[in-house]
């Protein structure tokens, strides 16, 4: 697969900015950020570095008993493909480096050292303090900050596709898929009536200038059709249909996805009418070529053959600017790339 290309507006609200990136890597999705943690919980910070960061646990919320002190000494979601911004004299790179605010909580996604090398992955000796060192994805994935007023900036997706949330709707969603990919537990009920609760209305966008409703309730679709993909729930077929035909690219991207959770028969054709539609948006067609790709549905491989000549080239990305360090995350360039892979694993 091919680098994400430019020039894709990211259509939610929270974006990285600011700051002009010389590492780069490939940021994991929200899934296998997840699949490869340990623990989750909130946490806040007590002593922080751009090389360890200590934390005391507020809230345990599923996987492994962390205890109360917790610290932080790298990564274990991706590698840097390359670096140019390491100092004379310093031993780790700015980007590549931990970013917690002393004055923010933070919920975690944790991976004990142990489980991956052992050793830090930023650089200098081994952690000696309190409490058992633990990594974190990336710099920018695998935690969620809690902002001032209580709501949550959270992942879903991807790092690039952040919402915003409040807290008790995060920690119900987020334990839920936890414990979902970890096969360790049922969810409880009121996750799946969320998601039903949330589908009921009419699909937000952002287009345009939405009000501040429209925003949260967009951010509440967008919790609602992610979590139904990332714990395999069914959601209604016919409302699920309405966020298929939404104009706004973010809920086409989602609804797709959960689509591909949807217990049909016919849910794989579904996914094929998706990519071929050509009213629908590229990004959205790629992700649904990712789906076809995931179910194995070879069923469709003379379909989708035979429409490949005719599929788009039109250039398509997960948002990244030229100065953010996940622009080295790897994805499909266009629908018409994504399906050539595809059925070029199938041979």
């Amino acid at each position: 697969m091919r680098r994400a290309t430019l020039g894709l507006v990211v259509g939610l609200l929270v974006l990285a900015g600011g700051v002009t990136f010389a590492a780069v890597w490939d940021e994991p999705f929200h899934r296998e950020v997840v699949l490869g943690a340990d623990s989750f919980g909130l946490y806040e910070p007590v002593n922080v570095t751009p090389l360890t960061t200590t934390f005391k646990r507020i809230r345990a919320l599923a996987g492994a008993d962390t205890g109360e002190a917790v610290v932080v000494d790298g990564f274990y979601g991706s590698t840097v493909p390359s670096s140019t911004s390491i100092r004379p004299g310093q031993q780790y790179d700015d980007e590549w480096a931990l970013r917690f605010r002393s004055d923010r909580k933070y919920y975690l996604f944790l991976k004990r050292a142990s489980a991956t090398n052992g050793a830090p992955t930023l650089g200098g000796a081994p952690v000696a303090t309190a409490g058992e060192a633990w990594r974190i994805a990336t710099p920018t994935g695998g935690q969620a900050e809690v902002r001032p007023d209580g709501t949550v900036v959270a992942t879903y997706r991807h790092s690039l596709h952040q919402a915003v949330v409040d807290a008790a709707i995060f920690e119900l969603t987020q334990t839920c898929i936890f414990d979902s990919l970890h096969a360790a537990k049922a969810c409880v009920p009121e996750v799946r009536a969320f998601i039903d609760a949330q589908l009921t209305a009419e699909p937000a966008s952002l287009l345009g200038t939405p009000s501040a409703a429209d925003q949260e309730r967009f951010f509440k679709q967008h919790a609602a059709l992610e979590t139904a993909y990332l714990i395999g729930y069914s959601a209604d077929r016919v409302r699920l249909e309405t966020y298929l035909k939404s104009p706004f690219f973010h809920t086409q991207i989602s609804a797709v996805r959960a689509l591909a959770r949807l217990d049909a028969a016919d849910r794989n054709t579904m996914l094929g009418d998706f990519l071929m539609d050509e009213t629908r948006n590229p990004l959205a067609r790629v992700f649904a070529v990712q789906a076809i790709r995931e179910l194995k549905a070879v069923e469709l491989k003379d379909r989708l053959a035979t429409y490949l000549p005719n599929a788009s080239t039109e250039r398509v990305g997960l948002g990244a600017r030229v100065t953010d360090s996940r622009i080295g995350t790897m994805f499909p360039s266009s629908v018409r790339d994504a399906l050539g892979r595809l059925l070029a694993d199938w041979k």
